[in-house]
């Protein structure tokens, strides 16, 4: 019994001494270090894949405008000439959003990979934070953004 509770301790990552697994000691090292930058470039792919839909979400947004005003025009409804600023600023708050989040992936892979060559266990929130963060901001952006034009739109069904 006593034995087992050895066993069972938890681990203090920093009180290890951080080296490079040896590859060539095992082939189940060799196939864990694998699986760990496998999954290194997985979590990279997928963060790229998010980026691009952000990316996607802001050219959509534009479209969607043209073709919310196009349909405005059709029912008589007198609408200005060029993009509406309040989607153009969502569309480009997407587009900044995008780019920090695939550089933020980009520093996160190179980090990982490097902690992964170490022998290192380090963790970091910061990227899971920053999607988080941004889908945030753009739906408190599209809320705030489309009030004035549905109040406008409410009026005119009233009438």
């Amino acid at each position: 019994m006593k034995s087992l509770e050895k066993e069972a301790r938890t681990i203090d990552f920093d009180k290890l001494d951080a080296k490079p697994p040896d590859l060539k000691a095992d082939d189940r090292i060799l196939l864990a270090w694998h699986r760990s930058h496998m999954a290194n470039e997985r979590t990279f792919l997928s963060w790229s894949r998010t980026s691009l839909g952000l990316l996607g979400f802001g050219f959509v947004m534009e479209r969607f405008d043209i073709f919310i005003r196009h349909l405005m025009r059709l029912e008589g409804i007198k609408v200005h000439r060029g993009p509406s600023d309040p989607i153009v600023a969502l569309s480009f708050m997407a587009f900044i959003l995008a780019g920090i989040l695939i550089l933020a992936s980009g520093i996160r892979f190179l980090t990982i990979r490097r902690h992964i060559n170490r022998g290192e266990a380090v963790f970091s929130i910061l990227p899971e934070f920053l999607v988080g963060v941004s889908v945030v901001v753009i739906i408190v952006m599209a809320v705030i953004l489309s009030l004035p034009s549905i109040w406008e739109m409410s009026e005119f069904l009233a009438e």
